[in-house]
């Protein structure tokens, strides 16, 4: 008959130390810990979402006693490509990604960058261009803005700002203007709306004047289109360039009035059958209304991106600064602006900086991001309850463990259960000796 292991059991003795009552108020103290500790790392499952910020941190309860995590740890970056149109939470003008700087496919469709919500403050305005149709009477004013790499967001995007003097659209051209009297009247004037009264006005004025001239000069020998923009110049950035992070290390252009000198010498003139007209002393009557244009178009811009430095005419309007950077005429009859009055306060909308914008600014846009959400009430209760239950078994057994390597350290090896009785263990061998020494009792009857 094969031989099985004998079946033992663990033996079990008393600890003569009185420290039960510490040892079981240690023991509930430990389970008040426990529950809420498990209640935080089981009691959540992570879920995705989407959230306006890219720092997204969720708040919870036990926020407070943990380490504040990583910003951006809990969403991804939002892709943007070559093409991408987008607005910033200022929402004034709408912008299209044009060039990725640094890329190897700098213009290419496949060109992209992770956005994670990188401040625009390194960004402003680098060229900027207007194009008029005298017979159609529409303007269009197009700005490009650069962002430099020292906030990691090294871009070009562009904005343009449409305007026709007939539109079905109630919002533009002269139905802006009667929507904005409304406004006027009942103080509801928002920042993007105000800002798009000066844009639409700045138009009307621009593709004003240049039908004006259109219409002087006989049989339709004046320019019915014209293209100009604005001159760079040499340097790396144009001379206005003046972002939020330069203006810091240069206070110049904080306070200088923008000037945007005009390519005059390279702008386009066309007749009404697209034919080149060559009379550069045309290009000086249009000047003024294009730099009025470009001015409302720069200051635009430059509040959407968040920059609210004192030369933005948008912002103050003191008449000292009107003065110098808009055009109150253009040469010529009939041709005074419509646009030097509105930025009197009494009879144009007050541009006001509020607290609902924040500044700088950034792009507008949903991250996808993974985050914490408690569960229902009965996992809850099954997922605290049996990793309360581990933690403590665990953390009792090696509590055991290390009561009852200090108790064998403080008694006889021998017998713990029995210190101080040697003749009841002497007596008990002596027992199992004669036990073992004795005749069987048949043997014994047999004798008898």
């Amino acid at each position: 008959m094969p031989r099985f292991p004998r079946l033992t059991y663990t033996i079990t003795r008393d600890i003569h130390w009185r420290v039960e009552p510490l040892v079981y108020l240690v023991a509930l103290l430990a389970i008040a810990i426990l529950i809420p500790l498990n209640y935080a790392l089981t009691g959540y499952e992570v879920v995705p979402t989407s959230s306006p910020d890219y720092n997204y941190v969720p708040n919870h309860w036990y926020s407070r006693f943990a380490p504040r995590p990583k910003p951006g740890s809990y969403c991804s970056p939002n892709k943007l490509t070559i093409g991408d149109s987008f607005v910033t939470n200022t929402s004034i003008l709408t912008y299209q990604l044009v060039t990725v700087l640094g890329s190897s496919k700098q213009t290419s469709s496949q060109a992209n960058i992770d956005y994670k919500g990188t401040t625009l403050e390194s960004c402003d305005v680098l060229y900027m261009s207007a194009r008029v149709d005298a017979r159609l009477l529409t303007s269009v004013i197009m700005a490009g803005v650069a962002c430099t790499d020292e906030t990691g967001f090294p871009v070009v995007f562009s904005t343009s700002f449409n305007s026709a003097a007939y539109h079905d659209d109630p919002s533009t051209s002269l139905g802006l203007k009667f929507n904005y009297q409304i406004a006027i009247w009942t103080e509801i004037v928002s920042l993007g709306f105000a800002v798009s009264s000066y844009l639409e006005y700045a138009a009307t004025d621009l593709f004003t004047h240049v039908s004006n001239i259109y219409q002087s000069m006989p049989n339709g020998t004046g320019p019915a289109l014209i293209s100009v923009s604005a001159d760079p110049g040499n340097s790396t950035f144009p001379s206005w360039w003046c972002s939020v992070s330069n203006s810091t290390t240069d206070s110049a252009c904080r306070t200088t009035n923008p000037n945007i000198p005009l390519a005059l010498d390279d702008m386009t003139l066309l007749d009404m059958n697209g034919g080149i007209i060559d009379t550069p002393s045309l290009a000086d009557k249009y000047a003024s209304a294009v730099s009025n244009a470009m001015q409302v178009m720069l200051a635009a811009v430059r509040l959407d991106l968040g920059n609210v430095l004192p030369n933005n005419i948008l912002v103050n309007q003191s008449s000292e600064l009107i003065d110098a950077t808009i055009a109150s005429s253009f040469p010529g009859d009939r041709n005074s602006s419509e646009l030097y009055p509105l930025f009197n306060s009494a009879n144009g909308p007050s541009v006001v900086v509020g607290e609902e914008e924040k500044f700088p600014s950034v792009i507008a846009a949903e991250y996808q991001c993974k985050v914490e959400q408690r569960k229902s009430a009965g996992s809850i209760l099954v997922a605290v309850s049996v990793a309360t239950l581990t933690l403590f078994k665990g953390g009792w057994a090696v509590f055991l463990l290390i009561l009852t390597f200090l108790a064998k350290r403080a008694q006889p090896e021998d017998c713990q259960a029995c210190a101080g009785h040697e003749d009841l263990v002497a007596r008990v061998r002596e027992l199992e000796r004669l036990q073992f020494s004795s005749p069987p009792l048949g043997k014994l009857e047999k004798e008898a």
